[in-house]
């Protein structure tokens, strides 16, 4: 069987999501006397990826080598490393492009799986193999430094991604303001916003139910407030999560008056409380030393059927 058999069959397996299948026809291309491709060696990771097998995607990377760098230890990436290589092992755009989406597919799949570190190390690999990782990509891997709430990392990935001429989107900055909410950075939320603001970058829903959350957390009921009538001025219409949002940041400043406004608003327009909803309000009111309030709530609660 030559190479070129042994790659359809594993292409065959991972399209068929048989990634553990996949997996030992790869084995068999080394045991045969060659040497896997990238694309081999991407075509399993892939196949792991869609069946929601991080750890065993990661273990083939790290096994194949192509996890492994010059700069292992530095976290500032592509900025240090020479230029990479042409493109080897592709014989058309089709091949280069599939190839580009399974790297993604690995920044995805390592991300979720709170890796942060290998999904640099995806990277990495990608730039050596002449792959331009483009904002779908640096999306992924600020989103995956958010997951673990490392403010820190999201801000090196974005400076690669600008050093390498990929312009960001309001997804790069809803990310990195996720990433720093988490790891209560508030320092830093204002001024991504602002960021966002002078490279004319828009604002969605997303980006000020992040902040919102975000100062909701701090326990700065002030700035809350101030993202939600800027929020409103833009015309920007809340949902759900920033409704429930506002509703827990007055839980939490014991202004029940307030969360009972909202609870209202959200009604009013179209938007069906749920647990979160109404636990916020329950907690405004037994904050305030208002327990007939509370049980009142609790009430209404089960009378929706929540």
């Amino acid at each position: 069987i030559t190479h070129g058999e042994y790659a359809m069959l594993i292409g065959v397996y991972a399209r068929a999501r048989q990634p553990s299948a996949a997996h030992k026809v790869l084995q068999r291309i080394t045991d045969a006397g060659y040497t896997p491709t990238i694309t081999d060696v991407t075509a399993v990771s892939s196949a792991y990826v869609q069946e929601r097998q991080a750890h065993k995607a990661l273990e083939l990377f790290r096994l194949s080598g192509l996890a492994a760098s010059s700069s292992e230890n530095n976290t500032s990436g592509a900025a240090s490393e020479p230029p990479p290589p042409p493109p080897q092992n592709r014989t058309d755009e089709t091949d280069s492009r599939a190839s580009v989406d399974t790297f993604n597919s690995l920044v995805r799949c390592f991300g979720e799986a709170g890796e942060p570190a290998a999904a640099l190390k995806v990277l990495r690999a990608m730039q050596r193999e002449g792959l331009q990782p483009h904002v779908w990509t640096y999306n992924r891997l600020i989103d995956g430094c958010a997951q673990s709430g490392d403010c820190d990392s999201s801000a090196d990935v974005y400076d690669q991604m600008l050093q390498q001429g990929v312009q960001p989107n309001a997804v790069t900055f809803n990310s990195m303001i996720h990433a720093c909410s988490k790891a209560r950075r508030t320092d830093k939320l204002m001024e991504m916003f602002h960021t966002m603001k002078r490279l004319k970058i828009e604002p969605d829903v997303v980006t000020f139910t992040s902040l919102i959350s975000a100062f909701t957390r701090a326990n700065q009921p002030e700035k809350v407030i101030e993202m939600f009538e800027l929020m409103q001025q833009q015309g920007i219409p809340p949902n759900e999560v920033t409704y429930n949002s506002l509703i827990n940041a007055f839980a939490q400043s014991k202004q029940p008056e307030k969360a009972t406004e909202v609870f209202q608003l959200m009604h009013l327009h179209g938007f069906r409380a749920n647990d979160v909803t109404y636990n916020s309000l329950i907690n405004a009111f037994a904050r305030s030393n208002q327990p007939d309030k509370a049980i009142e709530v609790a009430r209404l609660m089960q009378q929706q059927g929540i």
